[in-house]
């Protein structure tokens, strides 16, 4: 891409308050609301997880901050997961949605983290394990849909 990140401003502090504050809040109004997320209490709490994770490995200078940023956003891809599950119904597409899971969810979180730490070296290999997982999850889309609905659906 040629993009050259050395001039850019580490905003991580920014990014991370910004998320506390919003997960503060969001348990907030669910406290004070009494809210109950019923059947989307699961995918709440990955999502969760995932952005409080996010938002600690803003503030790590060494590569600690950069796994936890992909083992964020891999929790986050499960909540999204789980979300669509439970709003459509299809539980069948664990077959073929695993591949959003783990490769592209340590994609996304690399590339955040690059984003926002201002690294070029993560948002490359981010971008490679996002394009590795939407590959593999149209490949065993098609050849489970192709091949196996009729007979495991």
């Amino acid at each position: 891409m040629g993009e050259n990140l050395t001039g850019r401003k580490d905003h991580s502090i920014i990014v991370a308050a910004l998320i506390f504050m919003l997960l503060a809040a969001i348990f907030a109004v669910i406290v004070f609301k009494q809210i109950n997320p019923g059947k989307f209490t699961l995918p709440f709490y990955f999502l969760v997880m995932g952005m409080f994770f996010f938002a600690t490995a803003m503030e790590s200078e060494s590569k600690l901050g950069e796994w936890l940023a992909s083992l964020s956003w891999t929790l986050n891809m499960l909540g999204f997961v789980l979300f669509y599950q439970r709003v459509t119904g299809n539980l069948q597409s664990w077959i073929y949605m695993w591949p959003l899971v783990f490769p592209s969810g340590i994609g996304v979180g690399q590339v955040c983290y690059g984003a926002v730490k201002a690294k070029k070296e993560p948002i490359e290999r981010g971008k490679a394990l996002i394009k590795m997982g939407f590959g593999l999850f149209i490949l065993i889309l098609v050849i489970f849909k192709l091949f196996f609905s009729k007979i495991l659906f």
